[in-house]
């Protein structure tokens, strides 16, 4: 307290001017409409700009909300396409009429929870696991173009290495007759990604989409993986190296389908009775 008042009788001079002027302000505004007009629009002026700010605030995180349950309602939209029809093209830009029979696939929307993309080694979590339908090996899928495929699986969870990982392979075609080749991901890009032992003799041009073969079980054959990029080999090389633009976008990837092929999940539970 006394600290206080040694500041005060310090700082006199300072505070006697600032009670003046707080009692002129005053007088002024009750003895003159003029500046009690202004000053009232002022305040209503700072009053709506901080209205607005919360305002749009407010709509930011409303958006937000509302494009995670238009992200999540377009996933289980496709999941509910694929269950209505017998056989629904998975193709969408080739005319050959590879179809996914759902008798045999199994389509389940999820969300991914957890992600890893800069690592050589990359994973990804869902939020399903094997008591929603998904089993390790299945297949999954990001806006109808191959993403990953499970590796392990809890009750509700699972874990996926996706196309940017560079401990998995995939067995993918060139066109829609094209030949076979292994797409693997060389850990430089996530948009990118190259397809390798393609023979020398093979026509093939940048534009020309890239197709899983079905040899893997995984997926079925026909399903999008990405478009050619760029094609480049030497006069030494006995085979060319093709790089692919990724259809599944890992930078912005969150709402997922999982494919389950029925008659593997039935023979593995098969082959665990036995054991």
């Amino acid at each position: 307290m006394r600290n206080l008042f040694n500041l005060l009788i310090r700082n006199h001079r300072l505070v006697i001017f600032i009670v003046f002027e707080i009692i002129a302000f005053n007088w002024l505004l009750n003895t003159h409409s003029l500046h009690n007009n202004r000053m009232s629009s002022v305040g209503i002026k700072c009053s709506n700009s901080w209205l607005d700010a919360v305002g749009q605030v407010n709509t930011f995180k409303s958006i937000k909300e509302q494009n995670k349950f238009l992200n999540q309602e377009n996933a289980r939209l496709r999941t509910e396409l694929h269950r209505l029809k017998k056989h629904v093209p998975l193709r969408y830009r080739s005319q050959r009429a590879s179809l996914l029979d759902t008798a045999i696939w199994v389509i389940k929307p999820a969300e991914i929870i957890r992600t890893s993309t800069h690592l050589s080694s990359n994973l990804l979590v869902a939020n399903k696991g094997e008591l929603d339908g998904v089993f390790k090996g299945s297949g999954m899928l990001d806006n109808g173009c191959l993403a990953g495929k499970v590796v392990e699986v809890t009750d509700h969870e699972c874990l996926v290495f996706p196309v940017i990982n560079r401990n998995i392979e995939w067995s993918v075609r060139v066109g829609e007759e094209g030949t076979v080749g292994r797409l693997v991901w060389d850990g430089d890009n996530l948009k990118t990604a190259k397809v390798v032992d393609i023979s020398k003799s093979s026509l093939i041009l940048p534009g020309d989409e890239i197709y899983t073969t079905g040899f893997q079980g995984v997926f079925p054959a026909d399903i999008l993986v990405g478009e050619i990029k760029k094609v480049s080999f030497t006069e030494a090389d006995d085979f060319k190296t093709v790089e692919v633009k990724l259809g599944a976008d890992y930078n912005s990837i969150r709402f997922v389908e999982f494919l389950t092929d029925k008659r593997v999940s039935k023979s593995d539970s098969l082959i665990n009775l036995i054991k």
